[in-house]
């Protein structure tokens, strides 16, 4: 009886301890970001840092952006769990048949603006006509933010000219030098230098004109979720907890973001506490606001306008490619 009542508890003990050892179990996942390393990211490097991450047993690795590959094409390859970005770039994937989901969103508004030099008298979107808007990078997402600004008050292609812009300069740089009138910019990141350099400049808010697309949504294969929901859940949970606590201790923060960065231009700490500072609106617009929500009519209103314009072409039931599900309190 002794023996069967040992033999019991040994097995109780080695279940118990399978059971606590696959629940201490550290997942390694990555996440594919939409820029270089910089404060736009820092709740995830807070998050990183403060060990938050850990808290949900996971080992988060970071991928700087490069040119040689897209977020959307490192998740497509399996090379990582999660990306960054656009609403725009999101949902072009999905109408090509990527099964992606969206999980989050953790700008709320985006950071992106039109600036222009004061002297241009650029005030609003109705001072479009006869300018030439320059589009950095060409890319989707800022052509279809000018279009709707257009079509708000009007105008046509007939009435402005989109120019594609390089990155071998600044914004700031194009202004001064003529090459457009004016050009889009991250609200949170290029405007520091206009301050800086005490060069006078005008700005479009397009969520002003009622022209707001979601930006930094996190992004996962849709496969994650069906065979490891908690992964997601947990990525969030801690993500969320990283921004909260930089918002609330942006010092801190800094110096954890500063240990990933890797170009010149941003190991500025002002710079980088310009960033944070400016981007703390546009993640959370509002003490109700839900850090990592997303707008489900933010998301519904671009899919018609895309496919009215001719950025999509196939029919989509946008709710089959979101969950708010994950998204904390």
């Amino acid at each position: 009886m002794k023996k069967t009542l040992a033999f019991i508890a040994i097995i109780i003990a080695l279940a118990a301890g399978h059971f606590l050892s696959k629940a201490a179990l550290i997942e390694d996942v990555n996440i594919s970001l939409k820029w270089v390393h910089q404060a736009q990211f820092a709740g995830m490097y807070v998050a990183q840092e403060e060990g938050f991450y850990k808290d949900n047993r996971l080992k988060v690795g970071f991928k700087e952006f490069n040119f040689d590959s897209t977020p959307a094409d490192d998740l497509k390859n399996g090379t990582v769990e999660f990306a960054l970005m656009s609403s725009e770039e999101f949902l072009t994937h999905v109408s090509r048949g990527e099964d992606f989901m969206a999980v989050a969103a953790f700008y709320q508004i985006s950071p992106y603006a039109l600036v222009s030099l004061e002297k241009g008298n650029i005030m609003t979107p109705a001072d479009f006509g006869g300018m030439v808007l320059g589009n950095k990078g060409g890319k989707a997402e800022e052509e279809l933010i000018y279009r709707l600004l257009m079509k708000e008050f009007g105008l046509t292609d007939k009435d402005v000219e989109i120019k594609t812009l390089g990155f071998e300069k600044r914004e700031i740089d194009d202004l001064v030098d003529g090459d457009a009138d004016a050009v889009d910019v991250y609200r949170t990141d290029q405007i520091y230098f206009f301050e800086k350099e005490g060069v006078e400049y005008n700005i479009i808010y397009p969520e002003r004109y009622g022209v707001n697309i979601n930006n930094d949504l996190l992004v996962v294969n849709r496969s994650l979720i069906n065979e490891n929901p908690e992964i997601v859940e947990n990525f969030i949970m801690a993500s969320v907890e990283g921004w909260e606590y930089a918002f609330t201790n942006p010092q801190s923060a800094i110096k954890s973001t500063l240990k990933y960065v890797t170009s010149e231009e941003y190991k500025d700490e002002e710079y980088e506490l310009f960033i944070l500072q400016s981007s703390e609106p546009l993640i959370k617009p509002s003490s109700r606001s839900r850090i990592g929500d997303i707008s489900v009519k933010n998301m519904s209103d671009l899919y018609e306008v895309m496919k009215e314009n001719g950025f999509i072409t196939k029919d989509l039931n946008i709710s089959d490619f979101y969950t708010r599900e994950y998204i904390p309190y």
